[in-house]
């Protein structure tokens, strides 16, 4: 077996598909607004109006399916601190580069509920005292997750971790698998999105689908009261599910398909998020962008087929030969 070279970071003027940690956390912040506010925006006026509950689902599903197709590329598109999580312990983005990310999506997610929370708080009907307190305070606290009294279906305490354990691990799953090299990239959106859009569905009746725990926070923020008392089973519960998904992808999902065609196309793609990282940091220390190199292994009971510039370097030369014996 012989061992040929493939670069894995090169200069920032042949890479145009790197960008800077900056570029990525702003991706993050504004796809995580969006994502919010769409789907926080779409429940308020599903409690408002005691409609069903798909349209919850699908304002989640397809606000995510719409930002992971505008920043995905960029940031990794993540817009959750459990896929966050995962993706860290999955060896996809850098750990400190993920606390950031985290950071990112909690401010982000509590400026898109402010505003969504500034609009509802504007309008007539919500100037009108109600049963359940009044005000917009009421319709965001039947937005918040919730267990025991606070959940529809009263689920208690341990069936809403692990209801949330399990949904998180599912969601987590789908999106490690959609951004692997050998998925086509086009679909990884779609199924990330209606993933989502399905799990919301099945938990709505039961905790109000926590899942992110960015949306969980910045609706409890708002909502007060046991919202934010039980705002800790909302946040640890997606992230021990998180964490579990990422440990199994990390441990037991290995690189299918060709072998060598697989590695070369891992190593090859190495994450934009890395070769920006590495440029970034030479670039500080005031030291040329070196290229480096990563081994992989070739077959070499492999023929490679003649290139076209070497089979027309042997007839010219045989060309010259039969001129020169003339």
């Amino acid at each position: 077996m012989a061992e040929a070279a493939v670069p894995t970071i090169i200069t920032p003027e042949a890479a145009p598909k790197g960008h800077s940690l900056y570029a990525r956390l702003g991706a993050e912040f504004l796809g995580t607004f969006i994502f919010i506010f769409a789907g926080i925006g779409g429940t308020l006026a599903v409690v408002q109006q005691n409609s069903a509950s798909v349209q919850t689902a699908l304002g989640f599903g397809l606000a995510l399916v719409a930002v992971t197709v505008l920043f995905g590329k960029v940031s990794g598109g993540y817009f959750n601190p459990a896929v966050t999580l995962a993706s860290a312990i999955a060896g996809r983005i850098k750990w400190l580069h993920a606390l950031y990310y985290v950071v990112v999506q909690a401010v982000s997610a509590l400026l898109a509920v402010l505003v969504l929370y500034v609009v509802f708080n504007s309008l007539p009907v919500f100037r009108t005292p109600s049963p359940n307190g009044g005000g917009v305070s009421a319709v965001f606290k039947a937005a918040s997750n919730g267990f025991d009294a606070s959940s529809t279906a009263q689920v208690p305490l341990y069936s809403a971790i692990l209801i949330e354990v399990v949904a998180t691990a599912v969601l987590v799953a789908v999106v490690l698998a959609a951004w692997r090299p050998t998925v086509n990239k086009a679909v990884a959106p779609i199924a990330i999105g209606f993933t989502y859009a399905t799990l919301t569905l099945a938990l709505l009746p039961l905790t109000n689908s926590g899942i992110n725990p960015a949306r969980t926070l910045s609706v409890a923020f708002f909502a007060g009261g046991d919202a934010i008392g039980q705002l800790w089973v909302f946040v640890l519960a997606p992230l021990v599910g998180a964490a579990l998904a990422g440990l199994i992808y990390r441990g037991f999902v290995v690189p299918d398909g060709d072998g060598a065609k697989e590695a070369v196309a891992v190593v090859a793609e190495a994450t934009d998020e890395n070769v920006a990282d590495a440029a970034d940091e030479q670039a500080a220390d005031g030291a040329p962008v070196k290229v480096a190199t990563a081994e992989v292994p070739v077959d070499k009971s492999v023929k490679a087929e003649p290139s076209e510039d070497e089979a027309r370097e042997f007839f010219d030369n045989k060309a010259k030969k039969t001129t020169d014996d003339k």
